[in-house]
């Protein structure tokens, strides 16, 4: 189970601006650079820079311990509603990032390939992942890169449904 926290009513996290999560969490933003899986396949996606917060600590400062347990899953909440699941054990075994903007200061957008959608806005925050440090996750594409986050939550797989 995942915990009080999680109890039958899941509650979400908003998440704050760059600026008071770096307060929040007594660090400062760093750049990564991950293959960007919505702009193209495999080796074929662009090496891009991005600036944010190492995922697990914003989901600790968010959500405590209890994110952690077995079974549980992350719900990243889209702007408009939508929800992306991701097994808390994948945070376990693939180093994440919760971005906010491009290290080079281009404009925070993607123009997704797969869904032939131009300009896409990425913020205010976009989960990518460390495929550079572990290739094995570019064969999963842009699966587990939810964008437009504006909520975090923990829920167990047996848990109702968040409205």
């Amino acid at each position: 189970m995942c915990g009080l926290v999680l109890a039958a009513a899941a509650h979400a996290e908003a998440l704050p601006e760059p600026a008071a999560l770096a307060a929040h969490l007594r660090q400062t933003a760093v750049v990564v650079e991950v293959r960007h899986a919505h702009d193209g396949l495999g080796e074929y996606a662009p090496v891009l820079a991005f600036r944010g917060f190492p995922a697990d600590d914003v989901l600790d400062a968010l959500l405590g311990a209890a994110w952690r347990q077995p079974g549980c899953e992350i719900e990243f909440v889209a702007a408009d509603g939508y929800r992306s699941a991701i097994p808390a054990a994948q945070f376990e075994r693939y180093r994440a990032w919760l971005v906010y903007q491009r290290a080079d200061g281009g404009v925070f957008v993607t123009d997704n390939v797969f869904q032939a959608r131009r300009d896409v806005p990425l913020g205010p925050w976009y989960l990518v992942w460390d495929n550079l440090g572990a290739p094995e996750l570019i064969a999963l594409g842009d699966h587990y890169w939810p964008y437009q986050v504006i909520e975090v939550l923990a829920v167990a797989p047996d848990a109702p449904a968040a409205p």
